[in-house]
């Protein structure tokens, strides 16, 4: 089994992810990989990832700028993280050798090979940063539009009425104590690609019971996934928050117990997910009608604009990854990938090793 995550996403304040506090956890080893563009980090940990598959759990997280592209593979088993430590998710060892070791796959690239390309070098890898840095304005605003709704919304909740069905759910779902530790890991299952608002659903695929809860305005089903995280670690089950990029990741969007195999999944007007046998919540019965109706012209403005401001968004990361792939060209053709799979069956060999 395996699951599949992204390995963050780009927000307001720049590139957001969770993976440094993998990389802290104690008895953990990660080779963190340095490399340009089509230096063949992501083949490197897909072969990697393949070998070990028959053996233990393996978790994928993968880039959403590219969402065919891996960022980082976990070896749960063998507790061994491989990461692109490269921009925008620059990773650097803190204990080296001993926690964290670099692998630079640009020691097997022909540097006379790309200097001959240098001006048409710097100028897609500058056209690709602009374009990102578009993506990310647009994402910016898109989140200010959809946090709108959500604030508006979250005043309009009937907390008693919802508290009675959250009352009702837990004896349903948490009929016992867990044997976990009450740990929160968080991870983002979605996110906002140049194939749309993109959800991991595979990663679903493990849990038996999914909840599709319908929201149009984000603030209940984050709600829920809050208070059912806070219970759920109360009676010692470990959870996995993913946190909403349309809201700046400040707010829950999904929630997964693996012990009990329950998935609480956000379905919005943006991510629009079909989850086939799922459970359908229909979270509009807790909000109050007539607060609601008070904001319904402002809502609808938001809904709009949310719609608008995130196709530009999935065009601009799609403009992005065209050019990135000019990039990945150039590199490509200068690098000795011959010594890239030698270095990926000396990695093998060590981690096996390490088991």
């Amino acid at each position: 089994m395996s699951e599949k995550y992204f390995l963050g996403c780009m927000t307001q304040q720049g590139f957001s992810t969770e993976f440094g506090r993998l990389i802290s956890e104690d008895g953990r080893f990660t080779y963190i990989l340095k490399g340009g563009a089509g230096t063949g980090k992501s083949s490197l940990m897909k072969k990697i990832a393949a070998e070990f598959e028959q053996q233990e759990h393996i978790v994928r997280f993968y880039c959403s700028s590219d969402p065919a592209s891996l960022d980082a593979v976990w070896l749960e088993s063998s507790d061994v993280l491989i990461v692109d430590g490269t921009s925008p998710h620059v990773f650097d060892p803190t204990y080296p050798a001993v926690k964290q070791k670099i692998v630079d796959l640009g020691a097997n690239w022909d540097e006379a090979k790309l200097r001959e390309h240098k001006d048409e070098i710097i100028a897609v890898t500058d056209k690709n940063k602009s374009l990102l840095a578009r993506a990310k304005r647009f994402s910016a605003a898109l989140s200010n539009v959809c946090n709108d709704s959500f604030t508006c919304a979250a005043g309009c909740i009937d907390e008693e009425k919802l508290a009675g069905f959250l009352a009702r759910f837990y004896k349903k779902i948490l009929m016992r104590k867990g044997t976990g530790a009450g740990r929160k890991d968080i991870r983002q299952l979605s996110a906002l690609t140049e194939y749309g608002w993109l959800t991991m659903t595979e990663t679903l695929e493990s849990y038996p019971e999914v909840y599709l809860m319908r929201d149009e305005y984000f603030a209940c089903a984050g709600f829920i996934c809050e208070k059912a995280a806070a219970e759920a670690r109360r009676r010692n089950y470990d959870v996995i928050i993913c946190p909403s990029h349309g809201l700046d990741n400040n707010a829950g969007e999904h929630l997964l117990i693996p012990e009990l195999g329950v998935a609480l999944v956000s379905a919005t007007p943006l991510n629009d997910i079909h989850i086939e046998g799922a459970k359908q919540l229909n979270l509009a019965r807790f909000y109050d009608k007539m607060a609601i109706t008070r904001y319904r012209s402002r809502l609808k403005m938001n809904k709009i604009a949310a719609g608008g401001l995130a196709e530009e968004v999935y065009s601009t990361i799609r403009a992005a990854k065209a050019v990135h792939d000019m990039i990945e060209a150039y590199y490509i053709e200068a690098m000795d990938f011959s010594a890239v799979d030698k270095l990926t069956e000396k990695m093998i060999d060590e981690i096996r090793n390490r088991r």
